[in-house]
């Protein structure tokens, strides 16, 4: 459904672009690295060398078009995950093209803003309520009992990944609202966004994500704390301080209710659990597979059929199944080769380095204020999805790709903005 909604998206932008008869300016690096990506990922698919039957735990050959050359080793997952990327890299043009209006990018703030609090709300109803499973469905079967759901994530990992990719842009939404003037009512709606987003993420049993989100407090206060008290009166700070202290306390209150103590159970288990965690010899396991993933690697999606071949060859095996390594960045690397992992580094990180280039240049005489507010917080979230891929598997769902694809489009677009006041 996602595919087809971001497919439509695309078709009914290139209409527009057909009807106005406009050509969107892109960075030429972005152009770059979107068409080697969709290449190197298509020719994989293109040439595979087989498909993975499940059932017999074998790799079915293919006739494929070059056999000397590299190909994917499951053409049907590749397919799938190549048809979500290009439509991902596509939005990130999209975004891009996008955010060149004020009035858009204003639009695309708040839509973040009130997702993310729908989805913060949910999480702590069910943490309230004791539910057994997504949306109180009745509990599953003791042998495939889900227990780390919230909200709409099966992992919560995940569900705080997503949490911290949207709390730092309804935090920004708060600024906005008390530096510039907003109807007490804006005032109003954004902090209580804010509220459950940050209660969530409390709530959340997650460790790293609450983790990232402390660090990511910490750096958006060093960015706006000085600006916040600077624009708030004599009178404003008193009614701040005052509504921090109402904050806080409905911030216990909220804990109380969602169940809190369970996150406090897991840190103090955490001495315990961590240097036994099955994610560490998983990790062992796909270090070694580095020496035969080439320039290529095995193709895109394809981690969950390799994986259980050099883990039955290991010594020391990682229990369970893997569908998903723990740590994004390699498992990336074993997926896209060497050459596919420079050129996603440097779609993500390099729009994280022409974001804080552009705001550092243009920021403060050009860009408008929403642009100020926005790009920085933008930049904090994807630093955090980035802290967090180092010990979860984020950037392999989709949902969380399609907030990350959105807010690299408003990093590569920014370079731009300049031209656009």
């Amino acid at each position: 459904m996602t595919n087809w909604v971001l497919l439509a998206a695309l078709v009914l932008w290139a209409v527009e672009l057909l009807v106005s008869r406009r050509t969107p300016p892109f960075p030429r690096l972005l152009s770059f690295l979107t068409t080697a990506l969709v290449c190197a990922g298509g020719w994989m698919v293109f040439n595979a060398k087989s498909i993975y039957d499940s059932d017999f735990f074998i790799f079915v050959p293919l006739r494929n078009f070059a056999p000397p050359l590299t190909g994917s080793v499951d053409y049907t997952i590749s397919a799938a995950w190549m048809i979500r990327g290009a439509l991902l890299l596509g939005t990130i043009l999209f975004v891009a093209d996008l955010s060149q209006s004020n009035r858009w990018l204003l639009r695309l703030w708040y839509v973040i803003g009130l997702v993310g609090g729908s989805i913060a709300c949910l999480g702590l109803l069910q943490k309230a309520t004791g539910t057994q499973m997504i949306f109180w469905q009745p509990p599953p079967p003791e042998d495939v009992r889900v227990t780390t759901f919230f909200a709409t994530y099966y992992y919560h990992g995940n569900a705080g990944a997503f949490l911290n990719l949207v709390w730092p842009l309804t935090a920004g939404l708060v600024i906005r609202a008390f530096t510039h003037g907003s109807h007490p009512w804006m005032r109003a709606m954004w902090t209580s966004v804010f509220l459950l987003t940050i209660a969530a993420v409390l709530a959340n049993t997650s460790r790293m994500a609450q983790l990232v989100a402390f660090l990511l407090l910490v750096m958006i206060s060093l960015q706006f704390g000085r600006l916040f008290l600077r624009k708030l009166s004599g009178g404003h700070k008193s009614v701040a301080l005052a509504g921090t202290l109402a904050i806080a306390l409905a911030l216990i209150a909220v804990a109380q209710a969602s169940h809190f103590e369970q996150a406090l159970n897991r840190w103090q288990s955490a001495s315990e659990h961590i240097p036994n965690d099955a994610r560490w010899q998983a990790s062992r396991v796909a270090l070694r597979a580095l020496p035969d993933v080439g320039l290529f690697g095995f193709g895109p999606g394809t981690f969950r059929v390799v994986f259980p071949t050099y883990n039955i060859g290991s010594v020391n095996q990682a229990p369970g199944t893997w569908r998903f390594l723990h740590e994004d960045y390699l498992q990336t690397l074993l997926e896209w080769g060497w050459l596919g992992a420079i050129l996603w580094a440097l779609l993500f990180f390099g729009g994280i380095t022409v974001a804080i280039r552009s705001y550092k240049e243009y920021a403060r005489m050009e860009w408008t204020p929403r642009r100020r507010v926005l790009q920085p917080l933008a930049i904090i979230a994807l630093i955090g999805v980035a802290l967090h891929a180092l010990l979860d598997f984020p950037l392999q769902i989709e949902s969380i790709q399609l907030y990350v694809a959105t807010y690299l489009g408003l990093c590569w677009g920014s370079s731009l903005w300049h031209d656009r006041v």
